[in-house]
């Protein structure tokens, strides 16, 4: 009887693990099939979302690839894509419990080796990660960008990487040449956060201020409210003290969710993110591994996700032949590309702080869009280009 592999999901970590298992797996192998299980019908690239907020700049197409075209090439009986959400996991039956599309019909899945890939959803409902549907966030995206081109004034919340990096893409269109004003809030000092230098994160702050961007620090939004076409924001102070801010385009970009509502309890921490052992098996189950958002191992980054992938595309095959996978050595070395605009950046790889023109050219230019078709493909990752 064939054993079935069960991926849920289908997003930065899990698309290298399903093109190369299918290749050097799957394909070569009697025994084996592949079932991947997701709610869209794209795959998304996230990481090219802040500047596609700017309207003009990237087309849908440069961060969208739907699936169709790429899982079309394998054969029925060794693969199946099922368009639809994990809504329960029988760890006890091996199966889950998937609904189908936007249909109220649900499906049993049974899987041999089930693998948890299923990431994790930006708050506020927007699109840095894909809403439940393609089309849903091709048009939250649009909304967005209409709201920014008819805007006078724009507020980013949020001090992490994407908000930076899109208060640096507003700044650069907008702000440095005065047709807009963009204010970028955020709750510390400085944006982006220790781990990231002090030198990093004054150099972010100062690329900010070249752009134009108005950066009102220490500060969090405590309430949002719309009238007519303004959104009235309401910011607190680290003192203490309030004020209001009003705005024609509000892009919140204040943290994200797992998707992990379909786990059990006992499989979740404190946070909602599955446990995660060293071997990247879900605590208590050596038939259920855990990669990227959806698991507590490491933060939400794509880096950890490509490292994840790497080594569950070599352990995997050791588990299907009835071996112990091997353990995963997690990043500890902080590594962080943040784009401030069209032409500067600031990052830092451990303990040295890169330069301005070196994150531009390795990430700046393009934000991956000029690879994420290969990357969609499974054909590559960031850092590696696998057979073809």
């Amino acid at each position: 009887m064939a054993k079935t592999i069960v991926i849920l999901g289908a997003g930065l970590a899990a698309a290298p693990l399903i093109r190369q298992l299918m290749r050097t797996l799957v394909l070569t192998r009697k025994d084996l099939k592949m079932v991947v299980v997701a709610p869209n019908s794209h795959f998304y690239w996230p990481i090219a979302i802040p500047r596609v907020m700017v309207p003009g700049q990237l087309a849908d197409d440069k961060v969208m690839f739907p699936w169709d075209s790429i899982f079309g090439q394998y054969p029925a009986d060794k693969f199946e894509f099922v368009l639809g959400k994990a809504t329960a996991l029988d760890p006890s039956a091996k199966t889950v419990t998937v609904a189908l599309g936007e249909a109220e019909s649900t499906r049993s899945v049974s899987y041999h080796t089930l693998v948890i890939a299923t990431g994790a959803s930006a708050k506020d409902n927007m699109p840095w990660k894909l809403l439940d549907t393609a089309e849903k966030t091709s048009e939250r995206l649009h909304s967005l960008q209409s709201d920014i081109k008819d805007a006078k004034t724009i507020v980013v919340a949020g001090g992490g990487a994407t908000g930076t990096e899109t208060a640096g893409e507003l700044g650069f269109e907008y702000a440095k040449s005065g047709d807009k004003d963009v204010y970028f809030v955020h709750g510390d000092t400085l944006p982006l956060a220790p781990p990231v230098l002090a030198s990093v994160r004054k150099q972010a702050r100062a690329e900010l201020d070249k752009l134009k961007v108005k950066v009102i620090a220490n500060t969090t939004v405590t309430k949002v409210s719309r009238t007519g076409r303004d959104t009235v924001l309401e910011l607190r102070h680290a003192d203490g003290s309030t004020r209001t801010l009003t705005a024609q385009a509000y892009i919140p970009a204040t943290g994200v969710t797992p998707n992990t509502s379909f786990a059990p309890a006992s499989m979740l921490d404190g946070r909602g993110y599955i446990k995660q052992t060293g071997r990247l098996t879900a605590e208590g189950f050596d038939d259920i591994f855990v990669m990227g958002d959806a698991g507590n191992l490491e933060a939400s980054k794509a880096q950890a996700a490509e490292a994840q992938a790497k080594h569950l595309i070599k352990a995997l095959p050791v588990h299907l032949d009835g071996g112990k996978s091997p353990g995963y050595t997690a990043q500890t070395k902080e590594t962080v590309a943040v784009t401030l605009g069209r032409s500067r950046g600031a990052g830092q790889m451990g303990s040295l702080r890169l330069f301005s023109l070196l994150v531009w050219y390795a990430k700046g230019r393009f934000l991956g869009t000029n690879y994420a078709p290969l990357y969609a493909a499974g054909k590559k990752t960031m850092m590696t280009t696998f057979e073809k």
